[in-house]
C-alpha cells in the first residue's frame, strides 16, 4: 500500500509542476484532459487548476479494476484454457476548460 501513496504523491507532485509551468510562461491550454487514481489526487489538482482559471467541462468516474480474459496459446492439455486478468487504472477522468474573466486569452 506505501507504494500506492508514493505513487499518489509523485503524481500530485507532476500535477503541480505543470501548473507551475503553464503559470511562468504564461502559456494556457484552452483544454485540459487528466485521468486521477483517486478523489483526493482530483480535489487537490482540481483547486490549483480552479486558481488559474479552469473550470471541469466533463467528468466521468468508471470501476477502478478492469478485467478480461485471454485465450490460451496452446491446447491446454491439462491446464486452463483461458485466464483472467485484472489491471488497476484511473478511476476518474477529466476534461477542464480555460475561462478568464476579462483580459486576453495566451
Amino acid at each position: 500500500m506505501a507504494q500506492g501513496r508514493l505513487g499518489i504523491a509523485f503524481r500530485d507532485w507532476l500535477n503541480a509542476r505543470d501548473v507551475r509551468r503553464m503559470t511562468r510562461r504564461r502559456q494556457f491550454p484552452d483544454t485540459l484532459e487528466r485521468a486521477y487514481w483517486d478523489r483526493t489526487e482530483y480535489s487537490k489538482d482540481s483547486a490549483r487548476l480552479e486558481a488559474v482559471g479552469y473550470v471541469v467541462a466533463s467528468e466521468t468516474d468508471n470501476e477502478p479494476y478492469v478485467s478480461a480474459e485471454i485465450p490460451a496459446a496452446g491446447g491446454g492439455v491439462g491446464g486452463m484454457l483461458t485466464r483472467r486478468i485484472s489491471r488497476r487504472v484511473p478511476d476518474i477522468h477529466v476534461i477542464y476548460r480555460r475561462q478568464v474573466a476579462g483580459g486576453p486569452r495566451s
